[in-house]
Protein backbone atom coordinates (compact mmCIF):
# COMPACT_ATOMS: atom_id res chain seq x y z
CA UNK A 1 0.00 0.00 0.00
CA UNK A 2 2.71 2.29 0.90
CA UNK A 3 4.47 1.77 -2.39
CA UNK A 4 1.22 2.21 -4.67
CA UNK A 5 1.06 6.11 -2.65
CA UNK A 6 4.89 6.81 -3.15
CA UNK A 7 3.85 5.90 -6.88
CA UNK A 8 0.46 8.17 -6.65
CA UNK A 9 1.91 10.94 -5.00
CA UNK A 10 4.76 10.74 -7.78
CA UNK A 11 3.26 10.19 -10.17
CA UNK A 12 0.99 13.43 -9.61
CA UNK A 13 4.21 15.49 -9.15
CA UNK A 14 5.35 14.40 -12.16
CA UNK A 15 1.94 15.64 -13.76
CA UNK A 16 2.50 18.89 -12.12
CA UNK A 17 5.27 19.42 -13.65
CA UNK A 18 4.48 18.63 -16.98
CA UNK A 19 1.18 20.98 -16.40
CA UNK A 20 3.62 23.70 -15.69
CA UNK A 21 6.12 23.35 -19.13
CA UNK A 22 3.08 23.14 -21.22
CA UNK A 23 2.36 19.63 -22.25
CA UNK A 24 0.30 19.74 -24.75
CA UNK A 25 2.42 22.31 -26.27
CA UNK A 26 5.27 19.86 -26.26
CA UNK A 27 3.14 17.11 -27.25
CA UNK A 28 1.77 18.92 -30.61
CA UNK A 29 5.08 20.01 -31.43
CA UNK A 30 6.33 16.53 -31.39
CA UNK A 31 3.16 15.55 -33.26
CA UNK A 32 2.08 13.15 -30.70
CA UNK A 33 -1.16 15.23 -30.19
CA UNK A 34 -1.56 17.45 -33.12
CA UNK A 35 0.83 18.95 -35.33
CA UNK A 36 2.17 22.19 -34.20
CA UNK A 37 5.40 23.38 -35.40
CA UNK A 38 8.41 22.84 -33.34
CA UNK A 39 9.97 25.84 -31.31
CA UNK A 40 12.78 26.50 -29.23
CA UNK A 41 10.66 27.81 -26.23
CA UNK A 42 8.90 24.86 -26.34
CA UNK A 43 12.07 22.36 -25.95
CA UNK A 44 13.89 24.73 -24.05
CA UNK A 45 10.99 24.06 -21.27
CA UNK A 46 10.66 20.60 -22.00
CA UNK A 47 14.43 20.26 -21.07
CA UNK A 48 13.53 22.41 -17.65
CA UNK A 49 11.47 19.94 -16.84
CA UNK A 50 13.12 16.77 -17.31
CA UNK A 51 15.98 18.76 -15.09
CA UNK A 52 13.92 19.59 -12.54
CA UNK A 53 12.15 15.83 -11.96
CA UNK A 54 15.75 14.61 -11.95
CA UNK A 55 17.96 11.47 -12.08
CA UNK A 56 15.70 9.33 -14.35
CA UNK A 57 13.84 12.37 -16.37
CA UNK A 58 17.09 13.79 -17.02
CA UNK A 59 18.52 10.56 -18.45
CA UNK A 60 15.53 9.42 -20.11
CA UNK A 61 15.86 13.06 -21.80
CA UNK A 62 19.84 12.00 -22.57
CA UNK A 63 18.33 8.57 -24.36
CA UNK A 64 15.51 10.78 -26.23
CA UNK A 65 17.85 13.02 -27.46
CA UNK A 66 19.46 9.80 -29.81
CA UNK A 67 15.92 9.51 -31.21
CA UNK A 68 15.74 12.00 -34.31
CA UNK A 69 12.87 10.18 -35.65
CA UNK A 70 10.98 10.56 -32.75
CA UNK A 71 11.49 14.17 -31.55
CA UNK A 72 12.30 17.25 -34.25
CA UNK A 73 15.97 19.10 -34.64
CA UNK A 74 15.35 21.85 -31.86
CA UNK A 75 14.30 19.35 -29.35
CA UNK A 76 17.31 17.07 -30.12
CA UNK A 77 19.69 19.96 -29.95
CA UNK A 78 17.94 21.49 -26.53
CA UNK A 79 18.27 17.76 -24.93
CA UNK A 80 22.11 18.24 -25.65
CA UNK A 81 22.48 20.55 -23.59
CA UNK A 82 21.03 18.92 -20.44
CA UNK A 83 22.19 20.05 -17.15
CA UNK A 84 22.89 16.62 -14.75
CA UNK A 85 24.45 19.17 -11.90
CA UNK A 86 23.09 19.28 -8.46
CA UNK A 87 24.28 20.27 -5.36
CA UNK A 88 27.02 18.15 -3.98
CA UNK A 89 25.95 15.66 -1.23
CA UNK A 90 27.88 17.14 2.76
CA UNK A 91 31.34 15.57 2.39
CA UNK A 92 30.76 13.98 5.99
CA UNK A 93 28.01 11.95 3.87
CA UNK A 94 30.58 11.05 1.45
CA UNK A 95 33.25 10.15 3.92
CA UNK A 96 30.63 8.11 5.39
CA UNK A 97 30.33 6.01 2.54
CA UNK A 98 33.53 5.18 1.70
CA UNK A 99 34.74 4.18 5.25
CA UNK A 100 31.72 2.02 5.65
CA UNK A 101 32.39 0.50 2.02
CA UNK A 102 36.31 0.03 1.81
CA UNK A 103 37.33 0.80 5.65
CA UNK A 104 39.68 3.41 7.38
CA UNK A 105 42.66 2.87 5.93
CA UNK A 106 42.93 2.99 2.38
CA UNK A 107 43.69 7.35 1.77
CA UNK A 108 45.72 9.26 3.18
CA UNK A 109 43.60 12.18 2.19
CA UNK A 110 40.71 12.94 0.50
CA UNK A 111 39.59 16.57 -1.03
CA UNK A 112 36.21 17.40 0.26
CA UNK A 113 35.83 19.61 -2.40
CA UNK A 114 33.96 17.36 -5.40
CA UNK A 115 35.22 17.38 -8.37
CA UNK A 116 31.99 17.12 -10.54
CA UNK A 117 28.66 16.46 -9.03
CA UNK A 118 25.41 14.69 -10.71
CA UNK A 119 22.38 13.48 -9.88
CA UNK A 120 24.27 9.52 -9.44
CA UNK A 121 27.23 9.87 -7.91
CA UNK A 122 29.71 12.68 -7.31
CA UNK A 123 34.04 12.59 -7.74
CA UNK A 124 36.70 13.59 -5.62
CA UNK A 125 40.28 13.73 -5.59
CA UNK A 126 41.68 11.66 -3.34
CA UNK A 127 45.49 9.54 -2.18
CA UNK A 128 45.93 6.32 -1.18
CA UNK A 129 48.58 5.70 1.87
CA UNK A 130 50.46 4.35 -1.13
CA UNK A 131 51.13 7.71 -2.50
CA UNK A 132 49.05 7.32 -5.62
CA UNK A 133 46.52 9.83 -6.78
CA UNK A 134 42.98 8.75 -7.32
CA UNK A 135 39.54 9.79 -7.95
CA UNK A 136 36.76 8.43 -5.90
CA UNK A 137 33.76 7.96 -7.40
CA UNK A 138 30.59 8.03 -4.61
CA UNK A 139 26.87 7.36 -5.50
CA UNK A 140 24.77 9.25 -3.97
CA UNK A 141 22.38 8.52 -0.68
CA UNK A 142 18.70 7.26 -1.87
CA UNK A 143 19.29 7.87 -5.24
CA UNK A 144 18.20 3.79 -6.30
CA UNK A 145 15.31 4.01 -4.01
CA UNK A 146 14.59 7.44 -6.29
CA UNK A 147 14.96 5.70 -9.46
CA UNK A 148 13.32 2.67 -8.78
CA UNK A 149 10.04 4.81 -8.19
CA UNK A 150 10.42 6.96 -11.00
CA UNK A 151 10.92 3.59 -13.07
CA UNK A 152 7.56 2.28 -11.72
CA UNK A 153 5.44 5.37 -12.97
CA UNK A 154 7.37 5.68 -16.33
CA UNK A 155 6.53 1.64 -16.90
CA UNK A 156 2.82 2.26 -16.16
CA UNK A 157 2.87 4.98 -18.39
CA UNK A 158 4.49 3.69 -21.61
CA UNK A 159 2.43 0.14 -21.28
CA UNK A 160 -0.48 2.51 -20.97
CA UNK A 161 0.30 4.35 -23.92
CA UNK A 162 0.98 0.95 -26.02
CA UNK A 163 -1.83 -0.12 -25.20
CA UNK A 164 -4.21 2.58 -26.80
CA UNK A 165 -1.63 4.42 -29.41
CA UNK A 166 -0.68 2.45 -32.50
CA UNK A 167 1.97 5.83 -32.68
CA UNK A 168 3.33 4.49 -29.76
CA UNK A 169 3.63 1.15 -30.33
CA UNK A 170 5.54 1.67 -33.93
CA UNK A 171 7.60 4.24 -31.65
CA UNK A 172 7.90 1.29 -29.12
CA UNK A 173 7.49 3.60 -25.79
CA UNK A 174 8.10 -0.18 -24.05
CA UNK A 175 11.54 -1.00 -25.54
CA UNK A 176 12.88 2.22 -24.57
CA UNK A 177 11.16 2.43 -21.14
CA UNK A 178 12.67 -0.84 -20.78
CA UNK A 179 16.14 0.63 -22.21
CA UNK A 180 15.79 3.62 -20.19
CA UNK A 181 15.77 0.87 -17.03
CA UNK A 182 18.98 -1.30 -18.42
CA UNK A 183 20.77 2.30 -18.75
CA UNK A 184 19.73 3.35 -15.42
CA UNK A 185 20.42 -0.11 -13.64
CA UNK A 186 24.17 -0.22 -15.10
CA UNK A 187 24.90 3.04 -14.07
CA UNK A 188 24.09 2.86 -10.00
CA UNK A 189 26.67 -0.39 -10.03
CA UNK A 190 29.62 1.04 -9.63
CA UNK A 191 30.85 -2.76 -9.87
CA UNK A 192 29.39 -2.99 -13.23
CA UNK A 193 31.09 0.13 -14.16
CA UNK A 194 34.26 -0.80 -13.05
CA UNK A 195 34.44 -4.07 -15.46
CA UNK A 196 32.76 -1.70 -18.34
CA UNK A 197 36.01 -0.14 -17.68
CA UNK A 198 38.28 -2.92 -17.80
CA UNK A 199 36.56 -4.11 -21.05
CA UNK A 200 37.16 -1.06 -23.12
CA UNK A 201 40.28 -0.51 -21.97
CA UNK A 202 41.05 -3.71 -23.41
CA UNK A 203 39.53 -2.99 -27.19
CA UNK A 204 40.91 0.08 -27.18
CA UNK A 205 44.85 -0.99 -25.96
CA UNK A 206 45.64 -1.08 -29.90
CA UNK A 207 45.39 2.71 -30.53
CA UNK A 208 48.04 4.13 -28.85
CA UNK A 209 46.93 7.70 -28.68
CA UNK A 210 43.91 6.89 -26.63
CA UNK A 211 43.99 6.08 -22.80
CA UNK A 212 41.55 4.73 -20.09
CA UNK A 213 41.89 5.45 -16.77
CA UNK A 214 42.88 2.07 -14.39
CA UNK A 215 40.83 0.23 -12.30
CA UNK A 216 41.97 0.71 -8.43
CA UNK A 217 41.51 -3.00 -7.06
CA UNK A 218 39.94 -4.55 -4.66
CA UNK A 219 38.91 -0.62 -4.07
CA UNK A 220 35.43 -1.32 -5.98
CA UNK A 221 32.19 -1.64 -4.63
CA UNK A 222 28.58 -1.32 -5.72
CA UNK A 223 28.49 2.33 -4.16
CA UNK A 224 32.59 3.74 -4.38
CA UNK A 225 34.29 2.90 -7.29
CA UNK A 226 38.59 4.23 -7.11
CA UNK A 227 39.84 4.87 -10.52
CA UNK A 228 43.36 6.22 -11.50
CA UNK A 229 43.60 9.86 -12.03
CA UNK A 230 44.62 11.27 -15.31
CA UNK A 231 45.59 15.02 -15.84
CA UNK A 232 44.24 16.48 -18.43
CA UNK A 233 41.39 19.04 -20.24
CA UNK A 234 38.79 19.49 -22.46
CA UNK A 235 38.99 18.78 -26.24
CA UNK A 236 38.58 22.45 -27.48
CA UNK A 237 39.44 23.99 -30.55
CA UNK A 238 42.19 25.54 -29.31
CA UNK A 239 43.82 22.38 -28.06
CA UNK A 240 47.69 23.48 -29.19
CA UNK A 241 48.48 19.97 -31.35
CA UNK A 242 50.01 20.25 -34.28
CA UNK A 243 47.62 19.96 -37.13
CA UNK A 244 49.16 16.63 -38.36
CA UNK A 245 49.52 15.31 -34.85
CA UNK A 246 45.51 16.32 -34.31
CA UNK A 247 44.60 14.71 -37.38
CA UNK A 248 46.18 10.98 -36.86
CA UNK A 249 44.58 11.68 -33.27
CA UNK A 250 41.07 12.35 -34.26
CA UNK A 251 41.36 9.38 -37.11
CA UNK A 252 42.38 6.83 -34.19
CA UNK A 253 39.66 8.19 -32.05
CA UNK A 254 36.73 8.24 -34.58
CA UNK A 255 38.13 4.66 -35.95
CA UNK A 256 38.34 3.20 -32.06
CA UNK A 257 34.58 3.88 -32.19
CA UNK A 258 33.58 2.04 -35.59
CA UNK A 259 36.10 -0.65 -34.28
CA UNK A 260 33.82 -1.18 -30.87
CA UNK A 261 31.11 -1.00 -32.57
CA UNK A 262 31.21 -2.83 -36.15
CA UNK A 263 33.63 -5.48 -34.77
CA UNK A 264 33.55 -5.93 -31.26
CA UNK A 265 29.41 -4.98 -30.85
CA UNK A 266 30.41 -3.78 -27.68
CA UNK A 267 31.30 0.45 -27.15
CA UNK A 268 31.53 3.45 -24.88
CA UNK A 269 28.46 4.56 -25.42
CA UNK A 270 28.56 8.24 -24.26
CA UNK A 271 31.98 10.01 -25.98
CA UNK A 272 30.75 13.64 -25.20
CA UNK A 273 32.80 16.75 -24.20
CA UNK A 274 32.72 15.88 -20.74
CA UNK A 275 33.96 12.26 -21.08
CA UNK A 276 37.00 12.77 -23.24
CA UNK A 277 39.98 14.57 -22.01
CA UNK A 278 42.91 14.92 -23.85
CA UNK A 279 45.77 14.86 -22.15
CA UNK A 280 49.53 16.51 -21.07
CA UNK A 281 50.98 14.19 -24.01
CA UNK A 282 48.60 14.76 -26.22
CA UNK A 283 46.39 11.40 -25.72
CA UNK A 284 42.92 11.09 -25.53
CA UNK A 285 41.39 9.68 -22.51
CA UNK A 286 37.92 8.01 -22.78
CA UNK A 287 35.95 8.33 -19.00
CA UNK A 288 32.97 7.08 -17.25
CA UNK A 289 32.06 3.76 -18.62
CA UNK A 290 28.44 3.75 -16.57
CA UNK A 291 26.90 3.42 -20.17
CA UNK A 292 27.83 0.64 -22.51
CA UNK A 293 26.58 -0.39 -26.02
CA UNK A 294 25.68 -3.69 -26.28
CA UNK A 295 24.81 -5.32 -29.35
CA UNK A 296 23.83 -9.33 -30.42
CA UNK A 297 25.94 -10.90 -32.77
CA UNK A 298 23.58 -10.92 -35.86
CA UNK A 299 22.27 -6.93 -35.43
CA UNK A 300 26.03 -6.12 -34.76
CA UNK A 301 26.55 -7.93 -37.99
CA UNK A 302 24.00 -6.14 -39.83
CA UNK A 303 24.97 -2.30 -38.31
CA UNK A 304 28.66 -2.96 -39.86
CA UNK A 305 27.38 -4.02 -43.21
CA UNK A 306 24.96 -0.84 -42.85
CA UNK A 307 27.95 1.43 -42.68
CA UNK A 308 29.74 -0.35 -45.08
CA UNK A 309 26.99 -0.14 -47.82
CA UNK A 310 27.00 4.16 -46.26
CA UNK A 311 30.44 4.41 -46.86
CA UNK A 312 30.10 3.27 -50.27
CA UNK A 313 27.14 5.10 -51.46
CA UNK A 314 24.89 2.23 -51.64
CA UNK A 315 21.84 3.27 -51.58
CA UNK A 316 19.87 0.07 -52.06
CA UNK A 317 21.74 -2.49 -49.89
CA UNK A 318 21.51 0.70 -47.30
CA UNK A 319 17.87 0.46 -47.40
CA UNK A 320 17.56 -3.44 -47.19
CA UNK A 321 19.56 -3.54 -44.48
CA UNK A 322 17.88 -0.70 -42.57
CA UNK A 323 14.69 -2.78 -43.65
CA UNK A 324 15.93 -6.60 -42.00
CA UNK A 325 17.01 -4.80 -39.03
CA UNK A 326 13.49 -3.50 -38.39
CA UNK A 327 10.23 -4.19 -37.50
CA UNK A 328 7.61 -3.71 -40.69
CA UNK A 329 4.13 -4.82 -41.26
CA UNK A 330 1.98 -4.57 -44.09
CA UNK A 331 1.15 -1.13 -43.75
CA UNK A 332 4.95 -0.68 -44.39
CA UNK A 333 6.12 1.78 -47.52
CA UNK A 334 9.28 -0.35 -48.20
CA UNK A 335 9.10 1.02 -51.55
CA UNK A 336 8.67 4.68 -50.71
CA UNK A 337 11.73 4.39 -47.77
CA UNK A 338 14.05 2.48 -50.78
CA UNK A 339 13.20 5.99 -53.31
CA UNK A 340 14.11 8.53 -50.36
CA UNK A 341 17.40 6.82 -49.79
CA UNK A 342 18.34 6.55 -52.96
CA UNK A 343 17.62 10.02 -53.01
CA UNK A 344 18.95 11.28 -49.80
CA UNK A 345 22.23 9.12 -49.37
CA UNK A 346 23.67 10.33 -52.15
CA UNK A 347 24.64 13.86 -50.64
CA UNK A 348 27.01 12.80 -47.27
CA UNK A 349 29.68 11.76 -49.74
CA UNK A 350 32.89 13.41 -50.85
CA UNK A 351 32.92 16.37 -48.17
CA UNK A 352 34.46 17.24 -44.89
CA UNK A 353 33.55 16.96 -41.42
CA UNK A 354 33.07 20.48 -41.31
CA UNK A 355 30.21 19.98 -43.77
CA UNK A 356 28.22 17.36 -42.48
CA UNK A 357 26.01 17.83 -39.08
CA UNK A 358 27.20 15.42 -36.71
CA UNK A 359 25.10 12.14 -37.00
CA UNK A 360 22.95 13.99 -39.95
CA UNK A 361 23.35 10.74 -42.29
CA UNK A 362 22.23 8.13 -39.25
CA UNK A 363 20.06 10.48 -38.12
CA UNK A 364 18.15 10.84 -41.45
CA UNK A 365 17.93 7.12 -42.22
CA UNK A 366 16.09 7.03 -38.40
CA UNK A 367 13.48 9.91 -39.54
CA UNK A 368 12.46 8.46 -42.91
CA UNK A 369 11.88 5.03 -41.39
CA UNK A 370 9.25 6.30 -39.31
CA UNK A 371 7.89 8.26 -41.84
CA UNK A 372 7.22 4.86 -44.02
CA UNK A 373 6.11 2.95 -40.69
CA UNK A 374 8.92 0.99 -40.22
CA UNK A 375 9.94 0.52 -36.81
CA UNK A 376 13.94 0.22 -35.92
CA UNK A 377 15.56 -1.26 -33.56
CA UNK A 378 16.03 1.19 -30.16
CA UNK A 379 20.26 0.07 -30.42
CA UNK A 380 20.30 1.54 -34.16
CA UNK A 381 19.58 5.12 -32.33
CA UNK A 382 22.16 4.47 -29.69
CA UNK A 383 24.68 3.63 -31.98
CA UNK A 384 24.08 6.67 -34.19
CA UNK A 385 24.43 8.79 -31.45
CA UNK A 386 27.52 7.55 -30.20
CA UNK A 387 29.10 7.89 -33.76
CA UNK A 388 27.31 11.66 -33.70
CA UNK A 389 29.77 12.17 -30.69
CA UNK A 390 32.28 11.11 -31.56
CA UNK A 391 32.09 13.31 -35.25
CA UNK A 392 31.53 16.20 -32.52
CA UNK A 393 35.16 15.22 -30.98
CA UNK A 394 36.81 14.64 -33.91
CA UNK A 395 35.55 17.65 -35.97
CA UNK A 396 37.24 19.98 -32.71
CA UNK A 397 40.37 18.14 -34.01
CA UNK A 398 40.27 18.01 -37.55
CA UNK A 399 37.34 20.01 -38.98
CA UNK A 400 38.85 18.32 -42.57
CA UNK A 401 38.14 14.62 -42.07
CA UNK A 402 35.87 12.57 -43.72
CA UNK A 403 34.41 10.00 -41.18
CA UNK A 404 32.67 8.46 -44.13
CA UNK A 405 35.89 7.94 -46.40
CA UNK A 406 37.23 6.58 -43.15
CA UNK A 407 34.88 4.17 -42.88
CA UNK A 408 35.46 2.82 -46.32
CA UNK A 409 39.02 2.66 -45.48
CA UNK A 410 38.43 0.74 -43.17
CA UNK A 411 36.02 -1.76 -44.77
CA UNK A 412 38.39 -4.11 -45.68
CA UNK A 413 40.10 -5.11 -42.32
CA UNK A 414 36.20 -5.19 -40.68
CA UNK A 415 35.09 -7.77 -43.73
CA UNK A 416 38.55 -9.97 -43.04
CA UNK A 417 37.90 -9.78 -39.27
CA UNK A 418 34.44 -10.90 -40.05
CA UNK A 419 35.25 -13.70 -42.59
CA UNK A 420 37.46 -14.92 -39.96
CA UNK A 421 35.21 -14.98 -37.27
CA UNK A 422 32.70 -16.95 -39.71
CA UNK A 423 35.65 -19.95 -40.41
CA UNK A 424 36.73 -20.48 -36.88
CA UNK A 425 35.65 -24.04 -36.33
CA UNK A 426 33.45 -24.05 -33.54
CA UNK A 427 31.17 -21.01 -35.29
CA UNK A 428 31.28 -22.56 -38.35
CA UNK A 429 30.02 -25.89 -37.60
CA UNK A 430 27.46 -24.05 -35.12
CA UNK A 431 26.13 -22.21 -37.72
CA UNK A 432 26.10 -25.32 -40.12
CA UNK A 433 24.24 -26.99 -37.75
CA UNK A 434 21.66 -24.59 -38.02
CA UNK A 435 21.30 -24.51 -41.34
CA UNK A 436 21.28 -28.27 -41.69
CA UNK A 437 18.92 -28.95 -39.03
CA UNK A 438 15.35 -27.73 -40.89
CA UNK A 439 16.29 -29.52 -43.97
CA UNK A 440 16.63 -33.04 -42.29
CA UNK A 441 13.33 -32.66 -40.56
CA UNK A 442 11.45 -31.41 -43.88
CA UNK A 443 10.43 -34.57 -45.24
CA UNK A 444 8.93 -35.39 -42.04
CA UNK A 445 7.19 -31.96 -42.08
CA UNK A 446 6.17 -33.20 -45.71
CA UNK A 447 4.61 -36.48 -44.98
CA UNK A 448 2.67 -34.94 -42.18
CA UNK A 449 0.98 -32.36 -44.12
CA UNK A 450 0.07 -34.88 -46.85
CA UNK A 451 -1.25 -37.40 -44.80
CA UNK A 452 -3.11 -34.50 -43.39
CA UNK A 453 -4.92 -33.71 -46.52
CA UNK A 454 -5.21 -36.98 -47.07
CA UNK A 455 -7.51 -37.57 -44.01
CA UNK A 456 -9.16 -33.94 -44.89
CA UNK A 457 -7.76 -32.80 -41.00
CA UNK A 458 -5.56 -30.47 -42.70
CA UNK A 459 -6.52 -26.81 -41.26
CA UNK A 460 -5.45 -23.23 -42.86
CA UNK A 461 -5.29 -20.44 -40.49
CA UNK A 462 -6.20 -16.66 -42.27
CA UNK A 463 -4.98 -13.57 -40.32
CA UNK A 464 -6.95 -10.60 -42.48
CA UNK A 465 -5.10 -7.17 -42.40
CA UNK A 466 -6.18 -4.34 -44.04
CA UNK A 467 -9.42 -3.50 -42.29
CA UNK A 468 -9.07 -0.82 -40.23
CA UNK A 469 -11.25 1.62 -42.77
CA UNK A 470 -14.13 -0.97 -42.53
CA UNK A 471 -14.24 -1.54 -38.91
CA UNK A 472 -14.25 1.84 -38.33
CA UNK A 473 -17.15 2.56 -40.83
CA UNK A 474 -18.77 -0.05 -39.21
CA UNK A 475 -18.72 1.09 -35.62
CA UNK A 476 -19.46 4.81 -36.79
CA UNK A 477 -23.00 2.94 -38.28
CA UNK A 478 -23.30 1.58 -35.43
CA UNK A 479 -22.55 4.07 -33.36
CA UNK A 480 -25.30 6.45 -35.38
CA UNK A 481 -27.71 3.78 -35.09
CA UNK A 482 -27.68 3.46 -31.23
CA UNK A 483 -27.49 7.18 -31.06
CA UNK A 484 -31.03 7.41 -33.25
CA UNK A 485 -32.73 4.90 -30.88
CA UNK A 486 -31.78 6.65 -27.83
CA UNK A 487 -33.48 10.24 -29.70
CA UNK A 488 -36.03 7.93 -30.58
CA UNK A 489 -36.70 6.53 -26.93
CA UNK A 490 -36.28 10.13 -25.34
CA UNK A 491 -39.12 11.62 -27.46
CA UNK A 492 -41.42 8.36 -26.87
CA UNK A 493 -40.66 8.48 -23.31
CA UNK A 494 -41.05 12.06 -22.79
CA UNK A 495 -44.38 12.25 -24.60
CA UNK A 496 -45.72 9.37 -22.11
CA UNK A 497 -44.40 11.26 -19.19
CA UNK A 498 -45.64 15.16 -20.30
CA UNK A 499 -49.50 13.78 -19.96
CA UNK A 500 -48.70 12.81 -16.08
CA UNK A 501 -49.28 16.81 -15.35
CA UNK A 502 -47.60 16.29 -11.50
CA UNK A 503 -43.84 15.66 -13.74
CA UNK A 504 -44.24 18.13 -16.96
CA UNK A 505 -41.15 19.21 -16.41
CA UNK A 506 -39.09 15.86 -16.67
CA UNK A 507 -40.97 15.24 -20.45
CA UNK A 508 -39.69 18.90 -21.09
CA UNK A 509 -36.40 17.85 -20.43
CA UNK A 510 -36.20 14.90 -22.00
CA UNK A 511 -37.83 16.31 -25.28
CA UNK A 512 -35.12 18.76 -24.96
CA UNK A 513 -32.23 16.41 -24.94
CA UNK A 514 -33.61 14.91 -27.49
CA UNK A 515 -33.42 17.89 -29.35
CA UNK A 516 -29.93 18.57 -28.49
CA UNK A 517 -28.61 14.79 -29.28
CA UNK A 518 -30.78 15.16 -33.07
CA UNK A 519 -28.81 18.50 -33.88
CA UNK A 520 -25.71 17.02 -32.81
CA UNK A 521 -26.11 14.04 -34.90
CA UNK A 522 -27.33 16.35 -38.02
CA UNK A 523 -24.29 18.49 -37.63
CA UNK A 524 -21.64 15.76 -37.48
CA UNK A 525 -23.57 13.82 -40.18
CA UNK A 526 -22.77 16.90 -42.45
CA UNK A 527 -19.45 18.10 -41.23
CA UNK A 528 -17.66 14.77 -41.31
CA UNK A 529 -19.58 12.36 -43.43
CA UNK A 530 -19.31 8.82 -42.11
CA UNK A 531 -18.63 9.21 -38.51
CA UNK A 532 -20.61 10.43 -35.65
Amino acid sequence: MGARLDRTRRALHVGRVARRSGIRRVLAEVGVVGNREATREGARRFREALEELGTTYIKLGQLLSSRPDLLPDVYIDELGHLVDDVPPVPFVDVDATIRADLGDDVFASIDPEPLATASIAQTHRALLKSGREVVVKVRRPGIVEQVELDLAVLRSTAGLLAGHSATAQLLQVESLADELEVHLREELDFVEEAHNTELIAGLVEEYEGIVVPQVIRPHVTERVLVLEWIDGRKVEADHGLAPQVASELAREFFSAYVHQVVVEGVYHADPHAGNVFLTADGKLALLDFGLLGRLDDDTRRGLSLLLLALAQNRADDVADLIISLSLTNVSSDQAGFVHDVRRKLPRFHWRPLSGIRAGESLADLQRLALQHNIALPTSFALVGKTLAQADSIARVLDPELDPIGLMEQEAIEVMMVEAERRLEPNRFFSYLYTQLDPLTRLPRRIGHVLSEIEQGGLKIGVQPTGLEELEANLRSIANRVGAAIIVAALLLGSSIIVRVHRFEWVGIAGFSLAGLLGLYMVWKIIRTPGEL
